[in-house]
């Protein structure tokens, strides 16, 4: 079988001059983002708390990446669910920054119980289909990792209103909501979030535009606000995770703010003008 040229794929999708606008600039916030991840590649990661900004930031810069490519692809509905979780990873960040002490290895250990978890879910789901001995390969690994969840397993419940104890749905007890409410991120959860929840569950709603880019009803007005929408948005959570990173890490992404900020003014003004 051949395998799939993404060169070829990428470079077979056009865009009208209108759209290159919007995905040159975004395209410049990630060239401009990975230079300065790679001008402080020599940062000390000699805390746990460091450790987890070095991988998360890290894994946050893909998913800017897989953003651009998404839309040079024009998979808008993926690309607005990696918006969703590039927010979220932000608002996690800074929730864990307000107590670095208590949060970071809160956060960190809670690794052990999803390894636990996802082994529990492959041997309920390998039981019954799988050869024997995969299905006991399963079972030793579930026990091997026994104790270590059930020694850290109590410090992710809660004892709720009528006395019973229950697990937190996550890391913490606090929601994505009520993370980005303590440490002063709620309109951007509002904004972005939330409203991007539609693609990450495949509501209706975040389908009511696919036919647009069909080959018969193509509607190239669509696809520039769509793409446009999608760069605003990311562009607008990017502006508070530069600020974390210069803020955490030491970077420099702030003096780009305000050029960021000139050119989405400019490709407003020119493709979305104010109604007189």
């Amino acid at each position: 079988m051949a395998r799939i040229d993404l060169t070829a794929t990428i470079g077979g999708v056009t865009f009208p001059p209108d759209v290159w606008g919007w995905l040159d600039l975004l395209g410049d916030v990630l060239v401009g983002t990975q230079r300065e991840a790679m001008a402080h590649d020599d940062f000390p990661a000699d805390t746990l708390y460091k450790q987890l900004l070095v991988c998360a930031i890290n894994r946050d810069i893909s998913s800017l990446g897989a953003i651009y490519v998404l839309l040079r692809l024009e998979h808008i509905h993926q690309a607005a669910s990696q918006i969703r979780l590039f927010c979220e990873s932000l608002i996690t960040l800074r929730y864990i920054a307000q107590d670095v002490a208590t949060r970071a290895p809160q956060f960190l250990d809670y690794a052990n119980v999803e390894r636990y978890e996802v082994a529990e879910s492959a041997l309920a789901w390998e039981a019954m289909r799988a050869r024997p001995a995969h299905v006991d390969q399963v079972r030793t690994l579930l026990s091997q990792l026994q104790p270590e969840f059930d020694r850290i397993k109590p410090r992710y419940m809660f004892t709720d209103r009528k006395g019973r104890q229950r697990p937190f749905a996550s890391w913490c007890k606090a929601s994505v909501a009520e993370q980005a409410r303590q440490c002063g991120l709620d309109r951007l959860y509002e904004i972005v979030y939330a409203q991007l929840s539609a693609y990450v569950h495949g509501s209706a709603w975040s389908l009511r535009r696919q036919i647009a880019y069909s080959r018969k009803h193509y509607n190239a007005r669509v696809v520039l606000v769509d793409i446009a929408t999608v760069v605003r948005t990311v562009l607008v959570v990017w502006e508070e995770w530069a600020k974390l990173c210069d803020e955490q890490v030491g970077w420099r992404l702030t003096p780009m703010l305000a050029s960021v900020s000139s050119r989405l003014d400019e490709l407003d003004a020119k493709h979305f003008p104010a109604l007189p």
